[in-house]
């Protein structure tokens, strides 16, 4: 399903895929799918979905289990087959199906991801294959745009007995590019979640509306 509009700038990026990685249960969040909690409205997921949307031309949904609860989004569901392996096994089990030249990844529980992510991260990826978010100071491991080549390395990477996407990211120099750190707010706790409720508060109605169900 594509969302990206089509343009004939020479300039205009290759197609990209977005992997949102939904594994993993929220323990400290009563243990429920953390994807599917509930942010005014709206499932966290459905609000990275809304984020992304505009800026890929596909959507794939990287699950460890419930794949019953994913399937009314819409985009394709590729279940982790090592879901214990960490989030690294379930970018490596969506990447299977992936089709276009480059491939966004970021978790499920960052519900206001910036509208320029992939245009920012672009420049780096064309010309070192390979980007990946810094926010506050601080790398965010699973938010990361790769071409082919780097794609490929990454699945190595983890058939070789690589479990820690950091380790890859360091052993490759992957760039980091700068956000502000409000874009990259995670939810693990009832207190994220409020936090978060606040944030959305703050925005525009339009902003908030963006999400789908």
């Amino acid at each position: 399903m594509s969302r990206r509009s089509a343009s004939s700038d020479p300039t205009e990026l290759p197609g990209i895929t977005a992997v949102i990685l939904c594994g993993g249960r929220a323990t400290r969040l009563g243990g429920i799918e953390k994807p599917l909690a509930d942010l005014g409205g709206k499932s966290l997921l459905a609000h990275v979905i809304a984020r992304l949307e505009p800026q890929v031309d596909s959507i794939v949904l990287s699950v460890g289990r419930g794949f019953a609860h994913y399937a009314g989004f819409g985009y394709p569901v590729v279940v982790d087959h090592e879901p214990d392996q960490g989030p690294l096994a379930g970018i490596v089990s969506a990447l299977a199906v992936v089709e276009t030249p480059w491939t966004l990844t970021t978790p499920a529980d960052t519900p206001f991801l910036p509208s320029n992510l992939v245009q920012a991260l672009a420049p780096s990826c064309r010309e070192h294959g390979a980007a990946v978010v810094s926010a506050g100071g601080h790398r965010q491991n699973l938010a990361m745009l790769l071409d082919q080549s780097q794609a490929a390395s990454l699945a190595e990477f983890y058939g070789t007995g690589g479990r820690a996407v950091h380790r890859w990211l360091v052993a490759r120099n992957v760039d980091e590019v700068a956000f502000p750190v409000d874009g990259f707010l995670n939810i693990n706790t009832p207190d994220d979640l409020a936090l978060a409720l606040s944030e959305l508060g703050r925005r525009s109605p339009c902003d908030r509306e963006r999400a789908t169900p």
